[in-house]
């Protein structure tokens, strides 16, 4: 009688560990939604008013992107020893804008833009039997190297990248690093990547979204995670025969909430804060779910 009354004891406290576990997850959800719609930053934009509005951020960062385009495209000219001919401005490939025909309303100073408008957004480069060797091997990650806000270095593999093929699947600092395929449950599962690992590149299990220097890294990982919690990239993905596919195409063209400068630079450090908080409680409840089973071990001996 007495053991079980103590297991029944030890069941009821690991059910109620478990239950809080359940709503440390739903509290994290919440605070990457109100992150991204606004409401974690709403006194914060009473006491500072916008310098730039995001409209007008957008616009500067398309600017940015023609002009890039076009001087490398006079570069390709020159380099061919070719006058540019009469109407290679109007080949410009215009980034797609999002449909806001059924989206929420966004706050003051906010507007609504895509990653492709944002950013580079790139596929990596299939594996395939040739690439097993060659004079260019380097490391290279994969979708079993990013998790959720972190990469994983416990299995690096080489593959041979020219060149050409490097500067193309190259990662730099501050590029985010998302799952392309899959579970349905993971899929756009995504880490920055901090220079882990020096001259790396990716496959085609990721996708790499590469922000424009007036969209914080930081601030579209926020995204990207609200993204997951709030099942946005499992609505987005294609399901196969056992597998989730983002689709690059469909990710370059979705909706990306884009706030001023000043405001990103707040919702980074506001979340930080949060999860942060999050992150040490979830660690305690681990701690506490491992030592119940030492402590059924220690009431039955």
């Amino acid at each position: 009688d007495t053991l079980d009354e103590l297991l029944s004891d030890l069941d009821a406290g690991v059910a109620a560990l478990e239950r809080v576990r359940g709503k440390l997850g739903q509290y994290r959800a919440a605070v990457l939604k109100a992150a991204v719609s606004g409401e974690l930053t709403a006194e914060w934009r009473e006491k500072h008013p916008a310098e730039e509005s995001a409209s007008i951020l957008l616009e500067r960062i398309l600017a940015e992107r023609r002009r890039r385009w076009e001087d490398a495209q006079l570069q390709k000219f020159e380099d061919a020893g070719k006058a540019p001919p009469k109407d290679w401005k109007a080949k410009y490939p215009q980034p797609v804008a999002p449909d806001t025909t059924n989206l929420p309303p966004l706050p003051s100073g906010w507007c609504w833009a895509t990653p492709q408008q944002l950013g580079n957004v790139q596929l990596g480069r299939q594996r395939a039997p040739q690439h097993h060797h060659g004079d260019h091997m380097r490391p290279y990650l994969r979708v079993a190297n990013v998790y959720e806000g972190r990469i994983d270095l416990g299995s690096v593999y080489e593959m041979n990248f020219t060149p050409d093929e490097y500067n193309t699947f190259r990662l730099e600092n501050g590029d985010i690093l998302l799952n392309e395929g899959q579970s349905l449950e993971l899929v756009g599962r995504s880490a920055i990547y901090r220079d882990e690992l020096p001259g790396a590149c990716f496959t085609n299990t990721l996708v790499r979204f590469r922000p424009h220097h007036s969209v914080l890294p930081e601030y579209a990982q926020v995204y990207f995670m609200a993204c997951l919690r709030s099942h946005r990239f499992r609505r987005l993905a294609r399901w196969t025969t056992n597998i989730a596919h983002l689709g690059v195409d469909r990710f370059a063209v979705m909706e990306f909430p884009l706030p001023p400068l000043g405001e990103q630079k707040a919702i980074v450090e506001l979340v930080e804060d949060d999860l942060s908080i999050i992150y040490h409680l979830e660690a305690n409840l681990e701690a506490k779910l491992q030592s119940s089973s030492g402590l059924r071990q220690s009431i039955l001996r």
